[in-house]
């Protein structure tokens, strides 16, 4: 109505006096994904530190138990932030170096299904992604083109 009120008749919303990010909870899901600490649907979390130099992402199990294996609990909880990781990368506009440090794992195919999912979800990405791999400490190196 206030920039092209000639098209207003064509827009309608029925939710009231409500605002339209409101009513889908677009706030409330920025302002989640803006916080150091983000939740993962299993209960584990990431910890986000970006600094002058790099950002650092932490991937903790929580209040995750999981209900077999330890491997498979630290596991599944590696695969949430995978494919979290590089939403929040959008989001939030990181680029330069990134560090994360996963939860070790002890299988070889584990760490390379994590790499997949990674690659799988950097694809989405308008920005250049690369995935470094892992060091010897068992983090991914990632660099991200900054514009």
């Amino acid at each position: 109505r206030q920039r092209s009120p000639e098209l207003a008749a064509r827009v309608r919303l029925d939710g009231g006096d409500v605002p339209l990010f409101e009513r889908f909870g677009v706030a409330d899901e920025l302002s989640r994904s803006h916080r150091r600490k983000v939740w993962l649907p299993s209960g584990g979390y990431l910890v986000i530190d970006p600094t002058e130099a790099l950002t650092v992402i932490d991937v903790n199990t929580g209040r995750f138990t999981g209900t077999s294996s330890l491997e498979q609990t630290v596991f599944r909880t590696n695969m949430e932030a995978a494919a979290e990781i590089p939403r929040l990368l959008r989001l939030r506009n990181l680029r330069g170096i990134i560090i994360v440090d996963f939860i070790d794992m002890e299988q070889s195919a584990h760490r390379d299904r994590v790499l997949e999912c990674m690659a799988e979800a950097v694809k989405k990405d308008r920005s250049k992604t690369i995935l470094l791999g892992w060091t010897k400490l068992g983090l991914l190196e990632i660099t991200r083109k900054r514009k």
